[in-house]
């Protein structure tokens, strides 16, 4: 069993580094994250030295991914004999990352991850310890940098957060190394970790020595950097929750954000959209400010719209339609709509379809019939639908004509005509260019819609 020597100057940093995060209490339950890698281990012996100090109880866990054969049973092997000699409890959580993967269609680190972490919640502690290191906080630095992110995101890994401990996150890997081989302790090694397949092993076996030629001490750096980072992201917090508990008017109304700083106005409208359970990235963030300023709607999720009024945003909900209903049109009385009748008649009289259409202004909704193509299905509204009316040379938006055509009363229950080619006629709108009768006609369809049977309604 290894012993450490108390003016260990990677002690003295971790010890340092935990105190000033108030990361231990006396009594606490510590459960290290155990993979058996030289990292883990060097943490595993320092929160064993540092017991003697601060008086808590530590365990430990190791989770088989099952994604290395028999690596990964050598892991638990080691892990198991490790603890075994240092007299600390530990717990082996087997699994199937690949499954998980399979199932929730996910890659492979994104599952080994959840399970990774769900297995760290069944534990019995109120502490979990990770080794995370200097040289993953920059790792991870240049992957969201890379990716694309704000402020948050490039603080990297926070030393706490919620349960989770990181007391190595001031060490460098190559000082843990150093370490480790000094002391002539043995760790095991992820063959995978070796391979540039993920993204991380990427930029740690590419990026990060071509840092190094640049300033050979970027990890040691970017240590004091990403706390500058952290330190101003935690204040522009506080001002951004100043500023989002004056402008929340309701949970769902945001407004008077002009009176602060661009800054502070992208935080705001984050929390707001935190605040309604709803995910963002930077170009949501950039709509919703173009919105605050002139007004729109935008839909965000599902039925969810954020709708901009001058000076303010609102979260709001506008159902979808209701799935389409239709028939195909019979000669006779027809319904889609509970209390509304469409009536259809053909008229094949040459002489009244001319006097009809030359000779008079008719009030009647009136088709050319050999115009039309194939079916003829009487239905309500469906999404994109577009009609070029009589008397017009170009396509309109249904959706367009509605708002400006049909009573709010009645834009649930608008009755469409269409054929084997699309639109021909919209309730309150008209009917479509291609079916307009004229002097070449021979065939009337004229369309009535009733109410209640009683007469007809305002089309």
């Amino acid at each position: 069993m290894m012993v450490f020597n108390n003016n260990d100057k990677l002690l003295e940093t971790a010890e340092k580094f935990i105190q000033e995060h108030n990361m231990i209490q006396k009594n606490d339950i510590i459960c290290c994250a155990l993979s058996g890698g030289a990292d883990s281990v060097c943490l595993l012996l320092c929160l064993l030295e540092l017991r003697k100090s601060y008086d808590f109880i530590l365990t430990a866990v190791h989770i088989n991914h099952q994604l290395r054969g028999d690596e990964s049973l050598r892991d638990v092997h080691f892990c198991e004999s490790l603890c075994k000699s240092l007299n600390v409890p530990l717990q082996v959580v087997t699994c199937d990352v690949t499954g998980y993967a399979e199932k929730n269609k996910c890659s492979i680190e994104t599952a080994a991850r959840k399970c990774r972490y769900d297995a760290f919640e069944s534990q019995k502690a109120d502490k979990i310890a990770t080794a995370h290191t200097a040289s993953d906080n920059l790792e991870t630095f240049i992957h969201r940098f890379i990716r694309g992110s704000g402020l948050k995101g490039l603080t990297s890994i926070p030393p706490v957060r919620g349960k989770y401990i990181r007391p190595l996150l001031c060490i460098t890997r190559e000082q843990i190394e150093n370490y480790i081989q000094i002391h002539n302790q043995d760790f095991v090694t992820d063959s995978t970790n070796l391979t540039d397949e993920y993204t991380r092993n990427k930029i740690r076996h590419n990026i990060i020595p071509l840092c190094k030629e640049i300033n050979k001490s970027v990890e040691h750096t970017s240590i004091g950097m990403l706390s500058a980072l952290r330190s101003e992201q935690e204040y522009l917090n506080l001002q951004a929750q100043e500023a989002f508990n004056i402008c929340l008017k309701d949970k769902y109304t945001l407004s008077g954000l002009s009176d602060f700083h661009i800054a502070i106005q992208r935080r705001c409208i984050i929390m707001f959209l935190e605040n309604n359970n709803l995910s963002y990235d930077s170009e949501i963030i950039d709509i919703l400010l173009s919105l605050y300023n002139t007004g729109g709607k935008y839909n965000i999720s599902g039925d969810i719209y954020v709708i901009g009024r001058k000076d303010s945003i609102s979260v709001v909900t506008i159902p979808k339609e209701k799935n389409t209903v239709r028939c195909e049109l019979n000669i006779g009385i027809n319904q889609i709509f509970p209390h509304f009748f469409v009536e259809a008649l053909l008229i094949r009289n040459e002489t009244y379809v001319k006097n009809t259409i030359i000779h008079k202004k008719s009030t009647k909704i009136l088709l050319d019939y050999d115009k039309i193509k194939g079916h003829t299905i009487l239905r309500s509204r469906v999404f994109g639908d577009k009609i070029q009316l009589s008397g017009r040379n170009f396509t309109s938006s249904v959706k367009k004509l509605i708002q400006s055509d049909v009573p709010v009363s009645r834009r649930n229950t608008v009755h469409f005509l269409a054929d084997d080619m699309g639109t021909i006629f919209v309730e309150f709108c008209g009917i479509a260019e291609r079916v307009k009768p004229d002097e070449n006609t021979k065939t009337l369809l004229e369309i009535k819609i009733l109410e209640d049977e009683n007469g007809y309604s305002d089309f």
